[in-house]
């Protein structure tokens, strides 16, 4: 049997975001070429992979099995064909990339630019998660990305780190609001705001709901979000007040940054891979580039 492993691509896709319409849009093929994929993979194993209902496709016994085996045969023909790359003197082959939904202190789409421009030969993809920070890790650890940034420290042992620019956080309120005036304000000053926060699972939402634990205080937040922009704008329609990262609050109208007093700790940026398997050249020279701005 010899398997097609642009077939496993197609279920492992399936099976990751639970729907063959979702597969074919991640994979930019038309749904029934991931169909036919899927079910020819099905008729060469001799077994059925996944249930397909009208709401959502769930895997067999058969397809748990292999869609943790499927992704270590991926990651290891991948591995390949990067070392083939390496040796012959070219950087090339895929590199998935997680990235946080809220503007860096320091200039991400530059240095992504750049590092295009060196190695036009890699297939960089660029990849959120609508549960932050959390959902990135996650998804790195189960071989979905090969490295990412991230907001929260991983503290797994098998994730190396490097750490880049943080930056201070602020609390954001809109213009007419009656801390507006303020230089600072304390946490005991704003407990009972309504809050416009990240969705949980973001790394500043953790950070956030910690500096209100520790100082004895429960807050409210009435408005969820999965990016700064939206949050910037809840806080000024009057919706609540928030505690954002400084980068991530452009200098609109509308909007007043104040200063928390004491400091909140900084937002902190991290560029995490996988320390047990095998790095790519593609990743090294990124973490390379990355080296230039970390801290």
């Amino acid at each position: 049997m010899n398997m097609d492993l642009r077939q496993l691509e197609y279920f492992i896709a399936v099976a990751e975001l639970g729907g063959f319409t979702r597969a074919s849009e991640k994979l930019h093929v038309v749904q029934s070429t991931v169909s036919a994929g899927v079910r020819s993979l099905e008729r060469e194993l001799g077994a059925p992979l996944i249930v397909r209902t009208t709401r959502r496709s769930q895997l067999t016994a058969a397809g748990v099995e292999l869609l943790a085996r499927g992704r270590e045969l991926l990651a290891a023909e991948r591995a390949a064909v990067a070392a083939v790359r390496a040796a012959t003197g070219a950087v090339g082959g895929l590199l998935r990339v997680g990235i946080l939904a809220a503007e860096l202190p320091f200039d991400l789409p530059e240095l992504l630019g750049r590092f295009r421009y060196e190695h036009p030969a890699v297939d960089l993809r660029l990849l959120t998660s609508p549960t932050g920070s959390e959902g990135l890790l996650r998804d790195l650890l189960e071989d979905r990305l090969d490295a990412t940034f991230t907001s929260t420290a991983s503290g797994h042992p098998e994730l190396r780190e490097l750490q880049l620019p943080g930056a201070p956080v602020d609390l954001v309120v809109a213009a007419s609001h009656r801390l507006a005036s303020r230089a600072s304000v304390s946490l005991a000053e704003i407990a009972d705001e309504p809050f416009v926060d990240f969705a949980t699972g973001f790394g500043q939402r953790s950070d956030s709901d910690e500096a209100f634990r520790s100082a004895g205080f429960t807050r409210r937040v009435s408005t969820e979000t999965t990016t700064a922009g939206m949050a910037v704008s809840f806080v000024r329609a009057g919706l609540g007040v928030a505690l954002l990262p400084r980068p991530a609050v452009p200098a609109e109208e509308g909007v007043v940054r104040v200063a928390v007093d004491p400091e909140l700790p900084a937002w902190r940026i991290s560029f995490v891979h996988h320390a047990k398997r095998w790095r790519s050249p593609a990743l090294d020279a990124l973490a390379d580039l990355l080296g230039g701005v970390a801290v």
